[in-house]
Protein backbone atom coordinates (compact mmCIF):
# COMPACT_ATOMS: atom_id res chain seq x y z
CA UNK A 1 0.00 0.00 0.00
CA UNK A 2 1.38 3.79 0.01
CA UNK A 3 3.43 4.98 2.44
CA UNK A 4 1.49 6.49 6.04
CA UNK A 5 2.73 9.73 7.16
CA UNK A 6 5.57 10.20 8.59
CA UNK A 7 9.01 12.43 8.36
CA UNK A 8 8.75 11.96 4.75
CA UNK A 9 4.98 11.89 4.17
CA UNK A 10 3.13 14.71 3.05
CA UNK A 11 3.01 18.02 5.31
CA UNK A 12 0.03 19.47 7.51
CA UNK A 13 -0.91 22.84 4.74
CA UNK A 14 -2.92 24.43 7.72
CA UNK A 15 -0.10 24.51 10.34
CA UNK A 16 -0.02 27.65 11.51
CA UNK A 17 3.21 29.95 11.59
CA UNK A 18 3.51 32.26 14.30
CA UNK A 19 2.81 36.21 12.73
CA UNK A 20 5.88 38.05 12.83
CA UNK A 21 5.79 40.60 15.81
CA UNK A 22 4.38 44.54 14.54
CA UNK A 23 6.44 47.31 15.16
CA UNK A 24 4.00 49.65 15.82
CA UNK A 25 5.25 52.41 17.91
CA UNK A 26 8.38 52.58 15.72
CA UNK A 27 7.35 54.95 13.49
CA UNK A 28 7.93 58.91 13.01
CA UNK A 29 3.77 59.51 12.63
CA UNK A 30 0.24 58.15 11.49
CA UNK A 31 -1.88 59.93 8.42
CA UNK A 32 -5.06 58.74 7.25
CA UNK A 33 -8.10 59.81 6.40
CA UNK A 34 -11.35 59.87 8.80
CA UNK A 35 -14.65 60.37 8.46
CA UNK A 36 -16.93 60.93 11.53
CA UNK A 37 -21.19 62.06 11.59
CA UNK A 38 -23.31 63.39 13.86
CA UNK A 39 -27.16 62.59 13.12
CA UNK A 40 -29.46 64.29 15.77
CA UNK A 41 -33.37 63.67 15.86
CA UNK A 42 -35.45 65.65 18.14
CA UNK A 43 -38.70 66.32 17.66
CA UNK A 44 -38.49 68.60 14.70
CA UNK A 45 -35.37 68.76 14.18
CA UNK A 46 -33.26 66.33 12.41
CA UNK A 47 -30.06 67.29 11.26
CA UNK A 48 -26.75 65.77 10.17
CA UNK A 49 -23.10 67.04 10.46
CA UNK A 50 -20.65 65.00 8.26
CA UNK A 51 -16.40 65.35 9.45
CA UNK A 52 -14.09 64.71 6.83
CA UNK A 53 -10.61 64.76 6.25
CA UNK A 54 -6.39 63.66 6.21
CA UNK A 55 -4.89 63.85 9.34
CA UNK A 56 -1.48 63.67 11.19
CA UNK A 57 -0.66 62.31 14.14
CA UNK A 58 3.27 63.37 15.28
CA UNK A 59 4.80 62.25 18.28
CA UNK A 60 4.20 63.81 21.31
CA UNK A 61 3.92 63.67 25.28
CA UNK A 62 0.66 64.17 27.74
CA UNK A 63 2.18 67.23 29.02
CA UNK A 64 2.03 68.82 25.48
CA UNK A 65 -1.86 68.36 25.60
CA UNK A 66 -4.04 71.09 26.60
CA UNK A 67 -5.24 70.00 28.88
CA UNK A 68 -2.88 67.65 30.00
CA UNK A 69 -5.27 66.07 32.77
CA UNK A 70 -7.87 65.55 30.74
CA UNK A 71 -5.69 62.80 28.50
CA UNK A 72 -4.03 61.23 31.48
CA UNK A 73 -6.08 58.76 32.33
CA UNK A 74 -6.87 57.79 28.69
CA UNK A 75 -3.29 56.77 27.69
CA UNK A 76 -1.63 53.07 29.01
CA UNK A 77 1.64 53.74 30.87
CA UNK A 78 3.94 51.79 28.12
CA UNK A 79 1.95 53.58 25.51
CA UNK A 80 3.70 55.67 22.47
CA UNK A 81 1.64 59.41 22.43
CA UNK A 82 0.93 61.05 19.07
CA UNK A 83 -0.76 64.30 18.80
CA UNK A 84 -3.37 65.55 16.12
CA UNK A 85 -0.92 67.99 14.47
CA UNK A 86 -3.52 71.40 13.18
CA UNK A 87 -5.00 70.70 9.95
CA UNK A 88 -8.73 71.34 7.88
CA UNK A 89 -11.56 68.84 7.94
CA UNK A 90 -14.24 69.41 5.65
CA UNK A 91 -17.80 69.77 7.49
CA UNK A 92 -21.31 69.88 5.69
CA UNK A 93 -24.17 70.38 7.79
CA UNK A 94 -27.63 69.18 6.76
CA UNK A 95 -31.38 69.06 8.06
CA UNK A 96 -33.71 71.15 9.16
CA UNK A 97 -36.65 71.81 12.10
CA UNK A 98 -40.13 70.45 11.33
CA UNK A 99 -40.92 72.56 7.39
CA UNK A 100 -37.69 74.87 7.72
CA UNK A 101 -34.41 73.29 6.41
CA UNK A 102 -31.34 74.40 6.81
CA UNK A 103 -30.50 73.28 3.35
CA UNK A 104 -26.56 72.13 3.03
CA UNK A 105 -23.60 74.25 3.65
CA UNK A 106 -19.73 72.98 4.09
CA UNK A 107 -17.09 74.67 5.87
CA UNK A 108 -13.13 73.71 6.56
CA UNK A 109 -12.85 73.05 10.40
CA UNK A 110 -9.47 74.19 11.86
CA UNK A 111 -8.45 71.04 13.97
CA UNK A 112 -6.09 71.89 16.85
CA UNK A 113 -3.12 69.74 18.75
CA UNK A 114 -5.61 69.56 21.15
CA UNK A 115 -8.24 68.16 19.67
CA UNK A 116 -6.89 64.45 19.06
CA UNK A 117 -4.28 62.15 20.22
CA UNK A 118 -3.58 58.47 19.65
CA UNK A 119 -2.00 56.13 21.88
CA UNK A 120 -0.32 52.55 20.45
CA UNK A 121 0.55 50.23 23.04
CA UNK A 122 4.04 47.95 21.97
CA UNK A 123 1.82 44.91 21.51
CA UNK A 124 -0.19 46.89 19.27
CA UNK A 125 -3.67 47.99 20.82
CA UNK A 126 -4.28 51.64 20.22
CA UNK A 127 -6.72 54.19 21.50
CA UNK A 128 -7.27 57.37 20.37
CA UNK A 129 -9.69 60.24 19.73
CA UNK A 130 -10.43 63.48 17.66
CA UNK A 131 -13.02 66.05 19.23
CA UNK A 132 -14.55 68.98 18.16
CA UNK A 133 -16.20 71.10 21.17
CA UNK A 134 -19.85 71.99 20.18
CA UNK A 135 -18.94 75.00 18.44
CA UNK A 136 -22.12 77.51 16.73
CA UNK A 137 -21.92 77.81 12.51
CA UNK A 138 -24.02 80.18 10.18
CA UNK A 139 -27.07 78.97 8.45
CA UNK A 140 -29.39 80.13 6.37
CA UNK A 141 -33.29 79.21 7.45
CA UNK A 142 -35.84 78.75 4.92
CA UNK A 143 -39.63 77.91 5.83
CA UNK A 144 -42.17 77.84 3.80
CA UNK A 145 -44.72 80.34 3.00
CA UNK A 146 -41.82 82.92 5.09
CA UNK A 147 -39.01 82.72 3.26
CA UNK A 148 -35.52 83.04 4.34
CA UNK A 149 -33.23 84.12 7.76
CA UNK A 150 -29.47 84.30 8.64
CA UNK A 151 -29.44 81.84 11.44
CA UNK A 152 -26.55 79.14 13.42
CA UNK A 153 -26.39 75.68 14.60
CA UNK A 154 -23.84 73.76 17.19
CA UNK A 155 -22.13 71.33 15.82
CA UNK A 156 -19.82 68.56 17.52
CA UNK A 157 -17.67 66.06 16.18
CA UNK A 158 -16.54 62.75 19.07
CA UNK A 159 -14.66 60.29 17.16
CA UNK A 160 -13.48 57.57 19.54
CA UNK A 161 -10.22 55.12 17.81
CA UNK A 162 -9.57 51.72 19.14
CA UNK A 163 -8.28 48.94 17.37
CA UNK A 164 -5.32 47.46 16.76
CA UNK A 165 -2.19 47.96 13.96
CA UNK A 166 -1.55 45.51 11.20
CA UNK A 167 1.18 45.80 9.08
CA UNK A 168 1.72 49.80 9.72
CA UNK A 169 -1.84 50.32 9.36
CA UNK A 170 -4.84 51.11 11.63
CA UNK A 171 -8.20 50.79 9.90
CA UNK A 172 -11.84 50.67 11.98
CA UNK A 173 -15.33 51.54 12.44
CA UNK A 174 -16.47 53.68 15.56
CA UNK A 175 -19.70 51.97 17.01
CA UNK A 176 -22.39 54.18 17.49
CA UNK A 177 -22.82 56.00 20.92
CA UNK A 178 -25.89 58.04 21.27
CA UNK A 179 -25.81 61.39 23.90
CA UNK A 180 -29.30 62.31 24.27
CA UNK A 181 -30.91 63.31 20.92
CA UNK A 182 -27.64 62.88 19.24
CA UNK A 183 -26.11 59.81 17.42
CA UNK A 184 -22.39 59.85 16.59
CA UNK A 185 -20.63 57.04 14.33
CA UNK A 186 -16.74 57.32 12.43
CA UNK A 187 -14.29 55.32 10.83
CA UNK A 188 -10.47 55.92 10.35
CA UNK A 189 -7.80 54.53 7.73
CA UNK A 190 -4.38 55.56 9.35
CA UNK A 191 -1.00 54.25 7.94
CA UNK A 192 2.35 54.24 10.12
CA UNK A 193 4.80 56.78 8.58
Amino acid sequence: GPPGPGPTGPTNPTATTPAPPSTPIAVASWRGTISATRRTQSGPLDTTQVFEGTVTFEPGAIADYDPGDDLAPLVPGDAAVYLLTPGLLRLTHSGGVGPCSYGTSSWDVLMKKSDGFLAVRPNGLAVGRITLPDTSFPVTVTCPGVGAAAGSTGVQMDLAISGTVVSSRMVGTMPAKTYGASTFTGAWNLTAQ
